[in-house]
């Protein structure tokens, strides 16, 4: 049916057009459409299953099954008077008006940028039989640009239903969480905005799914604003946050760290696995804004001897790349700086080639303490992807990296890219 939605926009009959419609049971009115009950399926459009009827101020259910008329107009049902019942929730079943109107859902298929929108409306196809839910109409700031909604002669614009993801983790019956699967192409600066964007609930719906994959989580939690760190961790034990924290790189662990109120920061802390703990307590003891705050102490190191087959050898052999390996340093073996070898030296390079042979010898550098200002326009100066940070012995100590300097060298408020990229 997806392919072939376009065509059927015309033919769609809408939720605002049936809800407040007279239901008649042989030939009487029963009362009036409260709401619309669909039933959630898997990669699948949803099924209407039935309306939410009111009568004598009691919400009673009519089935989808026994329909004999469903138009703008009205709706007419087959179902005897003693088989209608109060209206109880069924698992994977919602209302549309009281659970998804308003409601964030995700829109993941632009390839702009994904967007938090409302559903303003929903949009039903008869599939032989079955009434499905196959569009929604959305509401989002600057919508022609970004969504490339389908806009019918009615005012609608139309989104499919399968590209959007409903939160509806607010439904306590809806048994269908978000799902890792379902946002797992997004970078993590984009799901950063969607978190920036999202309520508390929806916030943590989302923080719900991306925990299947601590790794990706702490991506994210990583592009996130400070005060959205936070309320990633509110709810939380130390436990929890220790094991995000060892995810993450050190010295964004380390900020996010520093966020934390003075009495929870030791027992979150302690809760860190060793092997992670070390870097972070290494990292605290420099300003947050200098060199030694900001760098990371997760780098690349290798002799001058070493070749480049053997470089590439040992690399393929880590467990896990740092995210942002820009470039390798080499080092003697007192971890003396030498020099500093870009990344893509490896690709046109001789294998047999030593890395020292390639390194820039005496590279810019700073200390430890130098400030934000210094290590941002040095880098600026040089191109630098990363920047070494050494001790007055000229000791590596790590590497500042430019996606550490840009978030804090930009306008403040540089994370509401709503605004900004729709001007």
């Amino acid at each position: 049916m997806r392919a072939t939605l376009i065509h059927l926009m015309e033919q769609l009959l809408w939720f605002t057009e049936v809800v407040r419609n007279p239901v008649f049971v042989q030939g009487s009115e029963l009362g009036k459409v409260e709401d619309v009950v669909i039933r959630l399926e898997e990669s699948a459009y949803p099924v209407l299953t039935g309306f939410l009827v009111s009568v004598n101020d009691t919400s009673i259910f009519v089935s989808s099954d026994k329909l004999s008329v469903l138009s703008e107009e009205s709706i007419a049902t087959d179902q005897a008077l003693a088989e209608f019942t109060p209206f109880e929730r069924r698992p994977q079943e919602i209302l549309i008006e009281r659970d998804l109107l308003d409601h964030h859902l995700i829109w993941a298929k632009s390839k702009l940028r994904p967007r938090l929108v409302k559903a303003k409306d929903v949009g039903f196809y008869r599939d032989t039989a079955t009434w499905k839910a196959v569009s929604i109409d959305v509401a989002t700031a600057h919508r022609s640009r970004w969504l490339k909604a389908k806009r019918t002669s009615d005012g609608h614009s139309q989104v499919d239903w399968l590209d959007l993801v409903p939160l509806v983790g607010h439904v306590p019956t809806a048994r269908k969480r978000l799902e890792l699967r379902s946002i797992r192409k997004l970078h993590p600066a984009q799901l950063a905005d969607l978190l920036e964007e999202a309520s508390e609930v929806e916030g943590q719906e989302i923080l719900g799914a991306l925990q299947a994959d601590p790794e990706f989580e702490a991506d994210v939690v990583e592009e996130l604003a400070p005060a959205r760190q936070r309320d990633a961790i509110r709810h939380r034990t130390d436990d929890e946050v220790g094991e995000l924290l060892s995810e993450m790189e050190p010295d964004d662990a380390v900020d996010l760290l520093l966020s934390l109120d003075q009495e929870r920061r030791e027992s979150v802390l302690a809760a860190v696995p060793a092997p992670a703990r070390e870097p972070i307590n290494r990292l605290l003891h420099y300003h947050p804004e200098s060199a030694g705050g900001l760098m990371t102490t997760d780098v690349i190191c290798f002799s001058p001897t070493t070749t480049i087959a053997e470089a590439c050898e040992k690399l393929r052999g880590r467990e896990a790349l740092p995210h942002n390996l820009w470039s390798m340093f080499v080092t003697d073996r007192d971890g003396h700086l030498l020099g500093q070898v870009a990344i893509s030296a490896l690709i046109s390079a001789d294998p047999s080639d030593s890395l020292g042979s390639h390194a820039t010898t005496e590279p810019p550098v700073v200390r430890p303490d130098s400030d934000l200002s210094e290590v941002a326009v040095l880098m600026a100066d040089y191109n630098l992807a990363a920047l070494a940070v050494v001790d007055e012995s000229g000791v590596l100590l790590g590497a500042v990296t430019v996606d550490d300097v840009l978030p804090r060298t930009i306008a403040p408020g540089w994370r509401r890219r709503q605004e900004a990229l729709s001007e």
